[in-house]
């Protein structure tokens, strides 16, 4: 990587910002950044790639614009590619080294960024050959997971709404404040389209699935204090599959109400799955501090695992590598999202 000064005219934004806002007129630091650089200069360098005898900006959006604005003709950057040998995957992975691991991108921001390696990932035969759900979540997970450097259990989350229509996506790229957007719907995602479509695939023979997520999502668009936990309690009800056709025939019922009365609660829908199902065990969410301390017993018990207890356990005691990696990687996703809800704390 080699340190120089590069003339402005010379540098290409990202056509496809992450960050979803126009920088020259919305960005309220832009002001800040200016003041700073006509005072002391540019103190930290962009980061750039040699591209079509240009360079394309990796890093950095908001010193060149304030550098525009102040009418400087160049800029210092550091060079990561000199000879411009970089594929737009490579790229891709630079990016997301920088910004992800500082921190910089909200996860609306990273799936803005990741659209167009999804959109090749989950045309590829090898994903669309899959039946089954799951697999083929885990299977396109794995390939942002290796394309950007950023954890599977990261790459989970941000596929549960790469799945969605763009109309919704679009509307979020355009907003990446609304944090609680991207929740609701990673919430849906997670807890009714894949299991309903697993367990119930019946129901979308007759009605599409972005059909069910476009409706779904209508609810936090008229609500727009709907927390994404509302969603959990349905989700019991979609996570098992009715051995009788006629129970499988409420769940389809209760799940074409929800999706066609808009204002129809999670808890309404709740109801009308324990009046079909009264024996069904109702689960009480638990208090913060029951959580803390059920996730500090779980961690020394993960500590003492030996995995090597996989090959000698006893017939009732014993689980294959498969099942345990299944179980972890979903828990993983789950802390993963309550890590990124709870947000940096200073606590």
């Amino acid at each position: 990587m080699k340190l120089m000064h590069i003339p402005l005219s010379k540098i290409t934004t990202n056509p496809e910002n992450p960050r979803g806002i126009d920088i020259q007129t919305q960005d309220p630091k832009l002001s800040d950044l200016k003041d700073s650089i006509q005072q002391f200069g540019v103190l930290v360098p962009v980061v750039v790639s040699k591209k079509d005898g240009k360079f394309l900006l990796i890093d950095g959006e908001r010193r060149y614009w304030a550098c525009k604005a102040l009418n400087l003709a160049e800029v210092p950057a550091f060079v990561v590619d000199e000879e411009g040998d970089l594929t737009d995957s490579d790229i891709l992975y630079r990016m997301f080294q920088i910004h992800h691991n500082r921190e910089q991108w909200l996860p609306i921001q990273q799936c803005h960024a990741l659209e167009v390696v999804y959109r090749k990932v989950v045309r590829q035969a090898s994903v669309r050959s899959l039946n089954d759900e799951r697999a083929k979540l885990n299977a396109v997970a794995e390939e942002l997971a290796n394309a950007t450097g950023i954890e599977m259990r990261t790459a989970l989350s941000r596929v549960y709404f790469l799945r969605w229509p763009n109309r919704i996506k679009q509307r979020l790229y355009n907003s990446p404040a609304e944090q609680g957007g991207y929740w609701y719907i990673c919430e849906i995602e997670e807890k009714i389209i894949i299991p309903a479509m697993t367990n119930y695939p019946e129901y979308f023979e007759t009605v599409p699935v972005d059909e069910v997520r476009e409706a779904l999502f209508a609810k936090l668009e008229r609500h727009s204090a709907l927390a994404s936990t509302e969603v959990r309690k349905v989700a019991p009800f979609f996570r098992v599959e009715m051995p009788k056709e006629a129970d499988k025939k409420k769940v389809r019922r209760v799940l074409s109400e929800l999706q066609t009365n808009i204002d129809m609660t999670y808890a309404e829908a709740q109801d009308e799955f324990l009046m079909a199902f009264p024996n069904f065990r109702k689960r009480e969410p638990v208090s913060p501090r029951k959580l803390e301390s059920l996730l500090t017993h779980l961690c020394l018990a993960v500590e003492d695992f030996d995995v090597a207890t996989i090959e000698t356990a006893q017939r009732r005691a014993k689980a294959s590598r498969r099942e345990l990696r299944k179980a972890t990687t979903k828990l993983a996703a789950v802390l993963q999202s309550l890590i990124e809800q709870l947000g940096d704390t200073k606590e």
